[in-house]
């Protein structure tokens, strides 16, 4: 499987649901990747799960992390630690990557540690997406399931960051 969706497709393979068209995904890849994006993409859109199960083995410090208040170069660190325990898929973390991303005229990124708002930059897009889809493009929809998905992801985490950690039995000093 390309990229990190074997480790997508082991985490979720305890996910049993029934299919839904709403998370179609036409990558270009093969039927059992592109079923595994669907199901990842269903999985982070299923109410009945908690944040907390869906995070399952993140161990980090995220502890002030704010969506409103973060950084380009701070959400993608987040978003490589996500995509490596199989929690998202690579595209995810492409959009995590891009949230706010700025170029100077050669195309080379800047201002990677500047203050960026998550939630503003979701908001803009989903109205430029809706726009797009208004005129008929199709593959506007895939992007939005992306985007939407993306939105879940960052709601988890910023619960996560709010929640108490639990202390751990371990004693590592020993």
């Amino acid at each position: 499987m390309i990229g990190n969706l074997s480790k997508v497709q082991e985490r979720l393979k305890v996910y049993v649901r029934a299919p839904d068209s709403r998370f179609n995904v036409k990558s270009g890849l093969t039927p059992a990747e592109e079923g595994v994006k669907e199901k990842v993409r269903q999985y982070w859109a299923d109410g009945s799960i908690a944040n907390a199960k869906k995070l399952e083995g993140l161990n980090i410090d995220l502890s002030g992390f704010d969506p409103r208040r973060t950084s380009n170069k701070q959400l993608r660190e987040i978003a490589v630690i996500l995509a490596d325990k199989g929690i998202i898929d690579s595209d995810l973390m492409g959009t995590f990557a891009a949230i706010d991303v700025q170029f100077d005229d050669s195309g080379k990124e800047i201002n990677i540690d500047a203050e960026v708002d998550a939630y503003a930059f979701f908001q803009k897009e989903l109205t430029v997406i809706g726009d797009v889809i208004a005129e008929g493009n199709e593959l506007a929809k895939g992007a939005l399931v992306e985007l939407k998905t993306s939105i879940s992801v960052m709601l988890a985490l910023e619960e996560y960051a709010k929640a108490p950690r639990e202390k751990s039995l371990v004693n590592i000093r020993a």
